[in-house]
């Protein structure tokens, strides 16, 4: 899925920043559209760039998986939040709109039991009446230049973990094509990737714990909340498709495609959860927005 267009939104609140959208993207790993679990939300108050988790279950809403329908869900109830709304009553809304979801399909005590099977998303909204960056989950943006990225200690240990057993398969005469058919060290992980949704939204789980939106509370040190600079001018959201993020879509693009001839498993110069299955143009979902706000406001 692939869309690139620049437009105007002028908010009809005075107190409210003007904007302008100069690149807006959004491309399947698979390159089917209907398989993208990232999405935009683009409205006069907010901006949002939404992140649905890799689904770790079999389980569908209606026929999509839970990473897709949970962004489409929150995407949707984006369009719905005041124009003043604060970052924490913002993530109790979009935090409701996916228990909705839930109680649409009578599994409320089943996601509540079992977080694995769970609607799982990520974000990173600026708020223009609020002049604030908001972030909850592994998403990342640029303000004026600025990396700031959500990292977790939990996918650093299985990025690492994956990494030396993919290395050991090499050392014992596996090719990387082989790995790319078959990704031993991703089934090698999986259990943890399972596992570690218990500790979710769960800060008592120490070092391991991250928030995401889960349609389950997400304690106030999971949300994250950035007063934009005085003199902003350029904001660019996107999700962790992008690992490396810079000022225009082609370039972070054409960093993407490097990284990709050089390291097709990200394994070894970047390291992550999983690599770029055969067919696939990447190893993630990835959504960008440009946005420019004039000096002159």
């Amino acid at each position: 899925m692939v869309e690139n267009n620049a437009s105007s939104q002028t908010s009809t609140d005075a107190t409210s920043l003007q904007y302008t959208v100069e690149e807006q993207f959004l491309a399947a790993k698979t390159g089917v559209e209907v398989d993208c679990e990232d999405t935009i939300y683009v409205g006069p108050h907010f901006i949002a760039v939404i992140d649905g988790a890799t689904s770790k279950t079999s389980r569908r809403w209606d026929g999509q998986t839970g990473g897709r329908i949970g962004a489409t869900v929150l995407r949707d109830a984006f369009g719905t939040l005041p124009p003043d709304a604060t970052a924490r009553q913002a993530v109790d809304q979009l935090t409701m709109a996916l228990q909705q979801l839930y109680e649409q399909h009578k599994v409320v005590d089943i996601m509540q039991s079992d977080p694995v099977q769970r609607a799982v998303a990520s974000f990173i909204a600026v708020s223009f009446f609020r002049k604030e960056v908001w972030l909850v989950g592994d998403c990342q943006c640029l303000l004026n230049q600025e990396h700031i990225v959500n990292t977790k200690e939990v996918d650093r240990i299985t990025s690492l973990a994956r990494s030396m057993f993919l290395e050991a398969e090499i050392a014992q005469g596996k090719s990387l094509d082989q790995l790319r058919q078959e990704d031993t060290g991703r089934a090698f992980i999986f259990p943890l990737l399972e596992r570690q949704m218990i500790f979710q939204n769960n800060p008592s789980a120490g070092q391991y714990w991250f928030p995401v939106l889960d349609g389950f509370h997400v304690p106030d040190e999971g949300i994250r909340v950035l007063p934009l600079p005085e003199d902003i001018t350029t904001i660019i959201l996107a999700s962790d498709g992008y690992p490396v993020l810079t000022e225009t879509l082609v370039s972070s693009e054409q960093a993407l495609q490097e990284l990709l001839v050089e390291d097709p498993l990200l394994f070894r110069k970047y390291l992550s959860t999983k690599g770029v299955v055969f067919a696939n143009n990447s190893y993630d979902d990835r959504a960008y927005v440009k946005i420019h706000v004039p000096k002159n406001r």
